[in-house]
């Protein structure tokens, strides 16, 4: 993973800290509207698991965790909330190996996310997205910068 995706991003790439976005004390400013809707669009299906469009995937919420919403499609796996802000940031979310954890195209949690991340983000209405767009500001752009576009 890259692990300058964000500024604030305060990890080696190694468990446990690669889940920084979890706690990261800066998330106010933008990821947390912007995964709020994530788990959103995960629920809005009235209790079905919606269908991630070019994909063979559906997505749904996670059953106890604000940190993660569910995909499926032969097995149900996690997507964490920190592998989709790295997407987000880096447009990459593939699978790592072990002893490859600064490979930039992987997901923090080494877990292919693609293309599955990238149905969401159309969902959520592309990359111009206000949400998407004031997330990019903020993980590589100064803050006057964000704070400026959220007024």
């Amino acid at each position: 993973m890259d692990i300058h995706f964000c500024r604030y991003y305060a990890s080696d790439g190694y468990p446990p800290s690669n889940r920084y976005c979890r706690e990261c004390p800066h998330s106010w400013r933008g990821c947390d509207a912007l995964w709020e809707r994530v788990i959103t669009l995960a629920g809005s299906s009235g209790g079905n698991p919606l269908s991630l469009p070019g994909t063979q995937a559906v997505l749904s919420p996670h059953p106890t965790s604000p940190h993660f919403v569910r995909l499926r499609v032969n097995t149900v796996w996690n997507l964490p909330r920190e592998d989709f802000l790295h997407f987000i940031a880096t447009g990459h979310a593939g699978m790592g190996r072990k002893g490859d954890r600064h490979n930039p195209r992987s997901a923090p949690s080494m877990t292919r996310q693609e293309p599955y991340v990238g149905a969401i983000v159309e969902l959520l209405g592309g990359w111009q997205c206000d949400e998407i767009a004031l997330v990019r500001m903020i993980q590589g752009r100064d803050a006057s910068d964000a704070d400026a576009y959220r007024s």
